[in-house]
């Protein structure tokens, strides 16, 4: 029978294994442009837009 101690390490181990997958994923390589959300020049846009507009962050 599992204790409190032991469910808690189960979901602590749990999450360390999706953080490490969600880290192996490969980066998208991005080109300089105008970003189509902002209007902004950016060095680096994704799928047409900076990080900042793929996030949904403020500048």
């Amino acid at each position: 029978m599992a204790d409190t101690i032991d469910e808690a390490n189960a979901l602590a181990e749990q999450h360390l294994e999706r953080s490490l997958r969600a880290a192996r994923q490969p980066i998208p390589v991005g080109a300089p442009g105008e970003c189509e959300g902002c209007g902004d020049d950016m060095p680096r846009l994704v799928d047409g837009l900076c990080g900042f507009c793929r996030d949904g962050r403020r500048r």
